[in-house]
C-alpha cells in the first residue's frame, strides 16, 4: 500500500475520532436542553461516523481484496487524502467552536 493511503486512513482514524468527541458534546447538551437542533446535529454526527467507517472499511476491502482495484486504489488514494484532510480541518474547527 502506497504513503497516500495510509495517511488517509490515519486522518480518517482521527475524522471519526473528532467526530466522536463532537457527538459527546452534542449528546451532553441534549441531554441538558432537548432542543431538535441538538438532536440534529446528534444525527448528523452518527451518521457522520458511519459514513467514515464505511469508506475506510470500503476501501481497505477493495484493496485487499480486488487483485485489479489495487492500482485504481493507490491512485485514487491521493485523492482521499486531500478530502480527508479537508474534513480534518471543518472538524477540527467545528470541534473548536463548539468546544468553547
Amino acid at each position: 500500500m502506497g504513503f497516500a493511503l495510509w495517511a488517509s486512513a490515519i486522518v480518517a482514524f482521527a475524522n471519526i475520532a473528532m467526530t466522536l468527541a463532537l457527538l459527546a458534546i452534542y449528546l451532553g447538551t441534549y441531554r441538558k436542553v432537548k432542543s431538535s437542533f441538538t438532536m440534529g446535529l446528534v444525527l448528523f454526527g452518527s451518521f457522520f461516523v458511519v459514513l467514515n467507517v464505511a469508506i475506510l472499511v470500503f476501501w481497505l476491502f477493495l484493496f485487499e481484496n480486488v487483485s485489479s482495484a489495487g492500482t485504481l486504489v493507490d491512485q485514487a488514494s491521493t485523492y482521499m487524502l486531500v478530502v480527508n484532510v479537508g474534513e480534518a480541518l471543518a472538524l477540527a474547527n467545528l470541534l473548536r467552536v463548539t468546544w468553547k
